[in-house]
């Protein structure tokens, strides 16, 4: 079966939620190949499991992590991954997704490096520029990376992301001091995703329909 990869563009969160539990169940009863979910969100604040603060104008779901923002200028990448098929863990998963996202950074000149437990996702320096947080059901994952290419920084003001200060957060644009093309970030972060997953029959789609 033929892995598929959503290159979305902006797409409501909750929509984009629904989508994911539809393919996580039909990858869990091995109707399609590990697949995975590229799109843009519009301004949306989202709690996972860790959280316990209040939730006002806060979606809350079932992913591991704190609370965190999503917006333009974000990459985000949701996984439908097997891990049973593959012989993973959820760990394992999240070490390859921090591993892709190093990967991605170095071809702009910028270092990453992985840390784990509450502070899990990508690490520039001592500010943090990708966050990572995983659901697992039955077999399989959904959500997933959100990387700050040209995020606006400020957005993350309003909360504590991943349970830190505001001021942790960093972008591309900031370390680097230009903004990049979303398009063009995420064009080489799906090459890379594919190479990591040893993904070669696929069909990339534009909709979810």
């Amino acid at each position: 079966m033929k892995s598929y990869i959503y290159n979305l563009s902006t797409i409501d969160y909750n929509t984009c939620t629904v989508f994911q539990k539809r393919l996580n169940n039909l990858r869990n009863d091995d109707e399609i190949s590990d697949s995975f979910i590229f799109p843009e969100h519009d301004d949306v604040y989202t709690a996972g499991i860790h959280y316990k603060g209040d939730l006002n104008n806060i979606i809350k779901t079932e992913r591991g992590g704190y609370v965190t923002y999503h917006g333009r200028g974000q990459l985000i990448a949701y996984y439908i991954v097997n891990l049973k098929d593959r012989k993973m863990n959820a760990l394992d998963l999240i070490k390859l997704i921090q591993s892709s996202v190093i990967d991605l950074l170095e071809t702009y000149n910028i270092t990453g490096y992985p840390l784990y437990d509450e502070k899990t996702g990508v690490w520039h320096g001592d500010k943090k520029i990708a966050s990572i947080g995983i659901a697992v059901n039955r077999f399989s994952t959904y959500h997933g990376m959100a990387l700050n290419v040209s995020t606006d920084l400020k957005k993350f003001n309003f909360i504590n992301p991943c349970n830190f200060s505001p001021d942790i957060m960093t972008s591309m644009e900031k370390i680097k001091g230009q903004r990049y093309d979303l398009n063009e970030v995420k064009k080489r972060f799906i090459e890379i995703t594919l190479k990591k997953f040893d993904i070669t029959d696929y069909v990339i789609k534009n909709n979810i329909i």
